[in-house]
């Protein structure tokens, strides 16, 4: 199983949630991790996992985390489920 992408560091007009989508996407095609639980109010210990990753390269945290609650439903209404 090839390694999940890096996230970049923040630059100037940067999003977070751009910056964040090539690894997430890597973790939800190479687990069984709940997408649906990370658009919600409970955050499953990989996506977690994923923010801290992102605020280790400069991220704020609570940034990261709504990035991921971002992609999260992008995903799941791509897929057609609705959600709240």
């Amino acid at each position: 199983m090839p390694p999940m992408k890096s996230i970049p560091a923040p630059a100037e007009g940067g999003s977070a949630t751009e910056a964040i989508r090539p690894s997430f996407d890597d973790l939800v095609e190479m687990s069984d991790v709940s997408v649906a639980a990370a658009a919600g109010a409970t955050m499953p210990e990989a996506f977690v996992a994923l923010a801290r990753r992102a605020q280790s390269v400069g991220w704020r945290y609570e940034d990261a985390e709504e990035a991921i609650r971002t992609l999260a439903r992008e995903k799941l209404g791509a897929e057609g489920a609705a959600f709240d």
